[in-house]
């Protein structure tokens, strides 16, 4: 048995080894086509924050105003409509004498009556756009479907990823998303708009997975933390870029116009961005994978040897056999451990996702301008993904997610007890709990694969990003609540967090511990904590 081993993986070609001999340009490359990707990814996956955002509204008073008034703060308004709450948008007082002139000291009823006609202050958005005034859950509702939309996406471009490559899957999500989105900016109805925003995000929600899938398979296993941090940090700039345009394109029309139809230069692709090697010798297309290397090699001046092209045109696709599939998909659900792992892990990922977004969406309801705000909560993700590089593998990934959760947990709870006075400490304790969520959300991606074992890793860690959408669903509905409870938002952000940070001291250290490939090894990973030492590196 082990001779068969031996010879087995002497027939197929070490990848890591291989690919850091090609490095230079060839790698340049891809990392360029990634990077530009993920700046996509942070410039679209969010836009509903502002081209959906609430704007200042009233009540049009008939007998005061005519219909298509623009005197937003007439001064007789302090008297005609109530001063807080929901009623203050969506109900007013009728003048006493309707015969005489509205002026800052006419009197009116004490009785509300329901408005049927708004005052907006701006045209900037889909509010004003479509009439959502006092519907909040329609404005809302865009967030939960574009997130819904995501949930649809993961499996469908998961699929077209394992079966017709990360190349193509990394072009259709660039590309759709650009084409579909752009057919916004045509909305006649909210009905359209919000259909139109749902396909958006099911052809493009899977960008961002198939770039750092790609950026993996490149660079190999050892360099999991740098790519995580590289790709964290494009996500930034263009969550920066984002915000930028926002404020300078504010009608939602043009921003739209401006912003999503460049994404068809992602078709260049198909021309500058080679499909990845080690899928291309995963599926047995070694000719295709030869020709991508001897490509690579010659603009990087590098000799192959006889050897490696002999073991490149001899490559063996490795053989999956049902039954064994099948049998393995038996082990993991009779195995407590891996089932209690899954459902942790799972939470880890509703966690993440639903402060991560939450608090990104509640941004924009910080003092001072929105637009501003928002960057300061993208531009400190930087802190989170920088921090993350340099602990993650020094002190364990266990004990840096711990700090992250309970550090997000506390800022967030105590948001909640924070005076309207001090704004300043609401917003910094906003941005600590921003950075917390952000370096949870970056590692836990990593741990969650390093806690399963090799031939199920995809398909659980598939499975627990599927089910932690499930938090980014409900997170563009916390504006709506805060309607009612204004601080009860930032109090679940908070408990969610703690109850992640203390299942976190349920799941082993994996550190410096070999990636488990059968289930035994992955249920024994607490007594695997230890460092590698001449470890070899598995071929492709």
């Amino acid at each position: 048995m082990k001779e068969q081993e031996a010879k087995s993986s002497s027939d197929r070609v070490d990848c890591d080894e291989l690919l850091a001999r090609l490095g230079g340009w060839f790698r340049a490359r891809v990392l360029l086509c990634a990077a530009l990707a993920a700046v996509q990814v942070g410039l679209l996956h969010t836009t509903y924050i502002f081209l959906a955002a609430d704007v200042p509204y009233r009540c049009v008073v008939p007998e005061c105003e005519a219909p298509n008034s623009t005197d937003f703060s007439a001064a007789w308004t302090a008297a005609a409509l109530p001063e807080h709450g929901r009623a203050h948008r969506c109900s007013r007082r009728v003048p006493l004498d309707p015969t005489l002139p509205c002026e800052a000291n006419s009197a009116f009823s004490e009785d509300l009556v329901a408005c049927d006609q708004w005052l907006y202050a701006s045209a900037n958005t889909i509010v004003t756009e479509f009439n959502l005034a006092c519907q909040e859950w329609k404005r809302t509702l865009v967030g939960t479907i574009h997130n819904i939309g995501m949930l649809v996406s993961l499996p469908i471009l998961g699929y077209v990823s394992d079966r017709w490559g990360r190349k193509t899957a990394l072009i259709l999500s660039c590309v759709l998303v650009g084409a579909i989105g752009s057919l916004k900016a045509f909305s006649i109805s909210y009905e359209m708009y919000v259909i139109v925003e749902f396909l958006e995000t099911v052809a493009g929600a899977s960008a961002f997975p198939a770039a750092f899938i790609m950026t993996i398979e490149l660079l190999g296993q050892e360099k999991r933390v740098l790519t995580t941090a590289f790709l964290g940090i494009m996500l930034v700039i263009g969550g920066l870029s984002f915000a930028l345009l926002a404020k300078a394109f504010k009608y939602w029309r043009t921003f739209i116009l401006v912003v999503y139809p460049p994404s068809l230069l992602f078709l260049l692709y198909i021309y500058f961005l080679p499909e990845s090697i080690r899928w291309l010798l995963s599926k047995g297309r070694k000719e295709d994978a030869l020709e991508i290397i001897t490509k690579a090699a010659k603009m990087n001046d590098v000799t192959l040897s006889e050897e490696t092209i002999k073991q490149l045109q001899e490559a063996k696709a490795p053989m999956e056999k049902k039954e064994e599939e099948v049998g393995l998909w038996i082990q993991v659900f009779r195995s407590p451990i891996i089932m209690r792992r899954l459902a942790i892990c799972s939470w880890w990922w509703i966690t993440c996702t639903f402060v991560f977004y939450g608090l990104a969406i509640n941004s924009v309801s910080l003092a001072g301008d929105k637009y501003t705000n928002y960057m300061l909560v993208v531009s400190v993700e930087v802190i989170a993904v920088v921090t993350n590089a340099l602990v993650l593998d020094r002190i364990g990934r266990k004990r840096t997610l711990l700090i992250a959760y309970i550090v997000c947990g506390i800022s967030c709870v105590a948001i909640a007890f924070v005076p309207p006075a001090m704004s300043w400490l609401a917003t910094l304790l906003y941005l600590v709990g921003k950075i917390a969520i952000t370096q949870a959300f970056s590692g836990v991606y990593m741990y969650t694969s390093e806690l399963f074992p090799t031939h199920a890793r995809h398909s659980l860690l598939g499975f627990c990003s599927m089910v932690g959408r499930l938090g980014s669903i409900v997170a563009p509905q916390m504006p709506l609540l805060a309607i009612y409870v204004d601080w009860l938002p930032s109090v679940l952000f908070g408990s969610t967090a703690l109850v992640a940070g203390a299942l976190m001291l349920t799941t082993p250290e994996t550190l410096n511990t070999r990636l488990p490939d059968t289930i035994q090894e992955a249920e024994q990973l607490a007594n695997q904590h230890k460092k590698p030492e001449n470890l070899e590196m598995k071929a492709c």
